[in-house]
Order: structure tokens, then sequence, then C-alpha cells
């Protein structure tokens, strides 16, 4: 990567962080698991719907009702 001089790049890896981001790599990996894993029925809807999918679609894929979908989304 080329820098202008004078100017400071946007991020600069030192020798000392490579051991730092392969430890926490993993422990972020099992927290966002973690966190899918307890994710509950209406945090899925909300996620889903901004996603673009449809009311049928989420009720369908939660085997619920439409009416279900749309009073969590009011």
């Amino acid at each position: 990567m080329m820098v202008a001089r004078g100017e400071s790049p946007a991020f600069i890896a030192t020798p000392t962080m490579e051991p730092i981001f392969y430890l926490l790599l993993p422990l972020l990996l099992v927290v966002a698991v973690i966190l899918w894993l307890t994710e509950s029925r209406e945090q899925r809807i909300r996620r889903w719907y901004k996603q673009g999918m449809s009311q049928r679609c989420i009720a369908d894929r939660l085997c619920c009702s439409r009416y279900a979908v749309r009073k969590v989304l009011a």
C-alpha cells in the first residue's frame, strides 16, 4: 500500500497486534454464535423483516401465523 508523503496510513499493523488478533478472533466468533443461538422469535422476526423478507415467508419459516408476525411488527 502506497501512502503519499506527509500522510499516515489508515491502519498500521504492528507485530505485537497479530497475536492479539488471533486470540480475539475465536472469542468474537463464539460470542457471535451465542448471540445468534439465543435470539428470540421476536428479534428474528424484526431482523428478517428489516432484511426484506415478507411476513408470509417469516411466518412459514417460524411455523406460526401471519397474524403473529404482524402483531410483533406492529
